[in-house]
C-alpha cells in the first residue's frame, strides 16, 4: 500500500491536537486530512470458518510460527537530527525516549514472558506479551496540563497503569527488546485520538499467521496493514482485545519507527 511522508501541516495539527484517548480535537479542519493505508484482514481460503463450538473445542494450539519481516528501511536519522527535520516539539520527543527497550526491567519482563513461547521470535511471544499487558492494565488519565509519555520501564514499576500512548509505548518497547519491530501510531478520528502499537510480521506466511491466533483467540477477523516493502503490521491495540483486532476508527496519523528515528504518514 502507498504510504509517504507526512507534512509539515500534520505535524501543526497533531501538536495542537490532545492526542490522548477520547480528548477532542479542536484545531483539526477536513483540509488537513491526509491519505490513509486502509487495513485489511487476513484471508485464509485454505480454513474454512469455524463455529463457535469448534473453536471452544480447540485445547493445543498448534507450533506458533516463527515471524520472518525486513526490518522496514528508512533512513536512520539521529534523534537531534530527527527532531529538527520534523520539527517535533519536546512532547513528541518524550515519546520516543520513552521506548526504553534497553532497559533492563523492561527486557527481563519481556524475556520472561517470551519464555512461554521459547525459541526464535515468533507469535506465540507476541501473543504472550500482548496477553499479560491487556489482562493487568488499568486505565487511568494523564495529568490535566497535558499528556504524560510514561517509559516503559515506569509502566512495569507502576503495576501496569496509564492511558492509550502509555500501553502503547510499553508493547512496542518489550516486542523491540526481544529482537522484533514494532511501531507506534498517533491517529486522529473526528472528535479524539488515540495511540496503537503494530508488530511487523513481515512475510511470515499468512494461513499460519490466521490460523494460530482463530485457535488462541477464537475470532475470525485478524486486521493488518501493509506496507511498500510487503511487511504486513498486526494490530496491538489494547481495545482490540487480541493481536490483530479491529482497528480504532480513525482518519489519518502518523507512524513512528523507534529504532529508525523515523516517521510517517499513518
Amino acid at each position: 500500500m502507498k504510504q509517504s511522508f507526512f507534512s509539515y501541516s500534520m505535524i501543526v495539527l497533531l501538536l495542537f491536537s490532545m492526542i490522548s484517548c477520547g480528548r477532542s480535537h479542536h484545531h483539526r479542519s477536513d483540509n488537513n486530512r491526509h491519505s490513509r493505508t486502509i487495513p485489511t484482514v487476513l484471508v485464509n481460503p485454505e480454513l474454512p470458518t469455524k463455529t463457535e463450538e469448534e473453536i471452544e473445542l480447540v485445547r493445543n494450539l498448534p507450533t506458533p510460527p516463527k515471524i520472518l519481516f525486513h526490518v522496514a528501511k528508512h533512513s536512520q536519522y539521529s534523534q537531534a537530527e530527527f527532531f529538527e527535520r520534523y520539527s517535533i516539539n519536546r512532547e513528541m520527543q518524550k515519546l520516543i525516549i520513552a521506548c526504553d527497550y534497553k532497559n533492563t526491567r523492561v527486557r527481563n519482563k519481556a524475556v520472561s514472558l517470551a519464555g512461554g513461547s521459547p525459541g526464535e521470535f515468533n507469535l506465540g511471544q507476541v501473543c504472550e506479551i500482548f496477553d499479560y499487558c491487556y489482562k493487568k492494565w488499568k486505565y487511568v488519565n494523564d495529568p490535566i496540563s497535558g499528556d504524560y509519555y510514561s517509559p516503559a520501564s515506569e509502566t512495569l514499576e507502576n503495576g501496569l497503569n496509564g492511558d492509550c500512548d502509555d500501553f502503547a509505548i510499553l508493547m512496542c518497547s518489550m516486542i523491540l527488546s526481544i529482537g522484533g519491530e514494532a511501531r507506534i501510531n498517533f491517529a486522529y478520528g473526528n472528535d479524539s485520538g488515540h495511540a496503537f502499537t503494530e508488530v511487523n510480521i513481515g512475510y511470515t506466511r499468512e494461513n499460519e499467521v490466521y490460523n494460530y491466533l482463530i485457535r488462541r483467540y477464537g475470532n475470525n477477523d485478524i486486521m493488518k496493514h501493509t506496507d511498500n516493502l510487503g511487511n504486513n503490521w498486526l494490530n496491538l491495540d489494547w481495545q482490540a482485545g487480541y493481536p490483530g483486532g479491529k482497528y480504532w476508527d480513525y482518519n489519518g496519523g502518523i507512524s513512528f519507527y523507534i529504532i529508525q528515528n523515523f516517521c510517517e504518514d499513518l
